[in-house]
């Protein structure tokens, strides 16, 4: 089953300029490594067991997954990963639920200490790319994937909320629904004049919102074609707020 966020993928086309901008939102940002498929990361733990992957590109990489999320819809807030205890099980049920996906695919990455990580997830494509988290569950220890320093200035401690964008709350609703076995709150953001539905996945949520009319930044973004995730909310210890995207990479954040 699926237990909580594993990790969220803000991506850009330079990954100092991505670990730069989040160290100065308080951030504390280790070293991550090299994928073999031509990307690389560095990364932000959590105390709630979650972490934030920030990822670019070392060379040219079209056939990448993510290399049209960050080259041709602008990067930022490209994806969502969600944790399982059972990959083949919640793998079977996507695929009941006609998600568009690839098969399960080992991947790697070399930390810069040498230490070669192996895992399995998923590629969700097409109109679900985004949209629908992929599944991950770790080969080698996820304690050795996941980052331990987890206490950062800005006082967070994990994540609160992922909002993501949802042209049609009932596909996403019967999907999500029979992956997490679980019914949806009703859901309402009148700043963004949306409303749908939310989840309680272990300690996170995810909130999928549908723009009432053509007003509103939640209407632009998914006119503009951007990646389908939103915005996200970091519970914090520290200042509450709303973070300028301009400085977050292009990335809204909310500190509550």
């Amino acid at each position: 089953m699926l237990i909580g966020i594993d990790h969220i993928v803000i991506a850009g086309a330079k990954l100092d300029d991505l670990t730069a901008a989040f160290k100065a939102l308080g951030f504390n940002v280790v070293a991550g490594g090299r994928h073999p498929i031509g990307s690389y990361n560095t990364l932000v733990g959590l105390q709630d067991g979650a972490y934030i992957e920030l990822l670019s590109f070392y060379e040219e990489s079209p056939k990448h997954y993510w290399w049209d999320a960050v080259h041709s819809k602008g990067g930022g807030l490209i994806d969502v990963c969600m944790q399982t205890d059972d990959i083949r099980a919640d793998y079977a049920v996507f695929e009941k639920q006609g998600v568009e996906m690839s098969p399960l695919v080992g991947l790697s990455r070399v930390r810069f200490d040498g230490y070669q990580l192996s895992w399995l997830n998923n590629e969700i494509y097409g109109q679900y790319q985004g949209l629908i988290p992929f599944i991950i569950e770790d080969e080698t220890p996820r304690e050795e994937r996941v980052p331990k320093e987890n206490e950062h200035a800005n006082g967070v401690t994990g994540i609160d909320t992922i909002t993501l964008a949802a042209s049609d709350i009932a596909l996403t609703e019967r999907i999500m629904s029979a992956a997490l076995g679980s019914v949806g709150e009703p859901a309402r953001d009148d700043v963004l004049n949306a409303s749908g539905l939310v989840y309680q996945v272990g300690p996170h949520r995810l909130e999928y919102l549908r723009p009432a009319d053509e007003t509103g930044p939640m209407h632009e973004h998914i006119a503009l074609n951007r990646p389908l995730p939103f915005r996200i909310r970091f519970k914090t210890g520290g200042v509450k707020g709303v973070v300028d995207p301009r400085v977050a990479a292009g990335v809204r954040i909310e500190f509550v």
